[in-house]
């Protein structure tokens, strides 16, 4: 059984006392508001950069060498924090600030905030690079056609034309808000697979490319090759015939075309603005027991951000721990995906957060998916003791 580790402290004290190296490090710090947003919970800050300083220096010597580092953040310290990264790790090391349209609602009259920043950098940027790494995410409405293709199929008991007519019917009213790349995906094969098919011609400044005949699968006979060839070589060529992607017409006399999945071309490289509504604060308080914490972060947001830049296995480090969405995030991806993630938190005992708020969540949690959290305090002695028992007592 996977166990995560809360550290209970300040986490200037604990960071020197953590070994490396991370996948991952999730940065939610202070935002800075100027005023208690709990009782006892401060955010209010004299010196923000001289608070947030000591802590980030720790990154590089936890970071592993193709870690990456997110950091959520708003317009009052976003620059701050954008130069005391670069200060640490390197301002050839970040990647890109990322806006989240949260479409939340505020009362100023003259500008409705609605958007936090996630700002990520790497611990070798050049690294990632040189190593080919690359990020994708899904895309929900590739994923809406690929359900509303699964549905036709089933509504049609495996039949193609009536599957296709069915599918087809789905997709006419969505035709004028959908990307023209994807209303293109509007045939389903013999297997209930949605494709489209593209052009089998090699372009003139191709260097590889093949000249070979295809045999039509049901007259025997040779199909015309394209003028400039093929835009793939032999071994390619073998291997989509092996896989069925390539897709001959009623007689040799038409050229052959070539299939594309659209379930091979479902994600796409993240951009940097994305949107999606809120759900932190109503998933929190969902959940029995736990009280009242502002603006906890959105679980469905993090586990987007955890899936693309790390992998199954991912060590994550969160020092500023909160509400403990980060360890509810890896949980629920560990059972979604069979991985093995594990968070080390920092959790600040303000405000009574640990007992009202990230313990019963964190029971919750180890309910639900079947997960342990182990609990230790700053030094060692009575607290400690004292810690395990409200953890234990509490579940």
């Amino acid at each position: 059984m996977r166990t995560h580790h809360v550290h209970v402290g300040d986490n200037l004290d604990i960071l020197p006392t953590l070994d490396g190296p991370f996948d991952l490090i999730y940065l939610d710090p202070p935002y800075n508001t100027g005023g208690r947003v709990v009782t006892g919970y401060n955010d209010r800050f004299e010196d923000w950069t001289g608070f947030m300083a000591p802590r980030l220096a720790h990154l590089p010597r936890l970071l592993a060498e193709h870690g990456i580092v997110i950091a959520s953040i708003d317009d009052r310290e976003c620059h701050h924090l954008r130069v005391l990264l670069d200060d640490v790790l390197g301002a050839r090391n970040h990647i890109g600030t990322v806006v989240w349209d949260g479409s939340t609602l505020n009362s100023s009259r003259l500008l409705s905030v609605s958007h936090d920043y996630l700002i990520l950098y790497a611990k070798n940027h050049a690294a990632l690079k040189t190593a080919g790494t690359t990020w994708r995410q899904p895309r929900p409405d590739a994923e809406a056609m690929l359900d509303a293709a699964a549905r036709s199929w089933r509504h049609a008991h495996g039949d193609r034309a009536v599957a296709q007519q069915h599918f087809r019917a789905w997709l006419a009213p969505r035709r004028s808000t959908l990307p023209r790349g994807l209303i293109e995906y509007d045939r389903i094969d013999d297997t209930g697979t949605l494709y489209r098919v593209g052009d089998p011609g090699a372009p003139s400044v191709q260097a590889s490319r093949s000249f070979r005949h295809l045999t039509h699968p049901t007259t025997g006979r040779p199909c015309p090759v394209p003028k400039r060839g093929w835009r793939m070589n032999d071994a390619s060529m073998d291997r989509m015939l092996a896989d069925g992607l390539i897709e001959f017409g009623p007689d040799h006399t038409t050229q052959p075309k070539l299939k594309r999945r659209l379930v091979d071309n479902a994600t796409a490289v993240p951009r940097s603005v994305f949107r999606q509504e809120r759900e932190g604060a109503r998933h929190l308080a969902g959940i029995d027991g736990v009280g009242e914490f502002p603006f906890p972060k959105d679980h469905t947001v993090l586990a987007r951000w955890f899936t693309t830049v790390t992998g199954p296995n991912a060590r994550i480090l969160d020092p500023f721990l909160g509400s403990g969405t980060s360890i509810e995030v890896a949980m629920a991806l560990n059972a979604a995906d069979g991985g093995t993630r594990t968070v080390t938190g920092i959790a600040l005992d303000e405000g009574g957060i640990i007992e009202n708020v990230l313990v019963p969540r964190l029971r919750y949690c180890e309910a639900t998916y079947r997960e342990q959290v182990s609990w230790g305090a700053v030094g060692a002695g009575p607290r400690d003791v004292e810690l395990r028992r409200r953890h234990t007592t509490a579940a």
